[in-house]
Parts: structure tokens; sequence; C-alpha cells
């Protein structure tokens, strides 16, 4: 089914190196044919793309992507980076994305860094929302600086939220 390319006949193959698979076409474009990665797929390791990527299977990495869907029955462990995100399936990790949409079948643990957010009734999220003009400026799932306006939490204290109900901070699941 894989096979390496013939340098002559012009195209590019997906390469895997150190665990990530990297798309290695220049002409591939967010504008082509989405990535679909079905539901009895199971991936260790990084996935990186420019394109659109359809996730419906297990995953322990992080997506690094143009526009990700995860579907209702995906499970991903690890950090989300992309343009726009759209989750019906588990999330276990960080998200950063310019626009973010959880679906009611969504179930995210873990912050979401966006600048846009939609999220419909029933689904579960067990983290922090945290808005910034450029959700995108750091690529490793952290923040890359601490929101103004906003204390610094840590683990071993208790803020206030939801109505001033005691909630331990989460850390980032890397």
């Amino acid at each position: 089914m894989f096979r390496q390319s013939d340098p002559r006949d012009g195209k590019q193959p997906i390469k895997e190196r150190e665990g990530n698979l990297v798309s290695t076409n220049p002409n591939r474009s967010a504008a082509n044919t989405p990535s679909i990665i079905g539901g009895d797929v199971q991936l260790k390791g990084n996935l990186i793309t420019t394109g659109e990527v359809q996730f419906d299977g297990r995953m322990e990495g992080d997506l690094h992507c143009g526009s990700l869907t995860i579907g209702e029955s995906a499970e991903v462990t690890g950090s989300v980076v992309a343009e726009t995100v759209i989750i019906h399936g588990k999330l276990k990790g960080t998200i950063r994305a310019r626009r973010v949409r959880l679906e009611r079948t969504a179930k995210v643990q873990g912050d979401v860094w966006h600048e846009i957010i939609s999220i419909e009734a029933g689904a579960h999220i067990e983290g922090q929302f945290v808005h910034v003009d450029n959700p995108l400026e750091s690529g490793t799932g952290r923040p890359a600086a601490k929101p103004a306006g906003q204390p610094a939490a840590s683990p071993t204290t208790e803020t206030p939220t939801n109505g001033g109900a005691p909630v331990r901070p989460t850390t980032p699941a890397n």
C-alpha cells in the first residue's frame, strides 16, 4: 500500500522522521484533499502537515496541521496546534487554535488557547480557556507568556472560578 516514490514520477513521499509523520510535498496546500485517518488506526508519534486532517482513530502524540477534525470515536492524547479545530471525540491535552469548536459529544481534558471558541451544549471540558490574539504564536502547547490581567496559578493553590466555587487549576498535559 505504501511505497517509496520513484524520483522520476515527481511525487514525494511522506517521510517518517524521529517518530513523526511529516508531509514533504512542497506543493501540498490546505486546499488539497484532506487526510482522513480511519477509526481502526492507532498512532504513536507526532503528525505534522499544513493541510486538513480528519482523525477518527487513537493517537498518542501531537497534531500540528492547518485544520483538524477529531471524530466522535477518536481518542487523542497530546497537544493540538491548528488554525481550526473541531472536536467530536476525546482529547487529553492542550489545544492552540484560532478557531475552536467543541461539539456536544466532545470530551476535552486540558487547556484551550483560542481566538474564537464555540461550545455546544453537552460538551464536557476539564481545563482552562485562555483567549489570546495569536494562539499559534507558541506551537509547544504551553503559553508563550502569562495572559494579561490573569494571576499566575500553581498546582498547589486553589483559584476561585465558576461563580466562586474552588477549582484546582489543571496543568497542561504533554
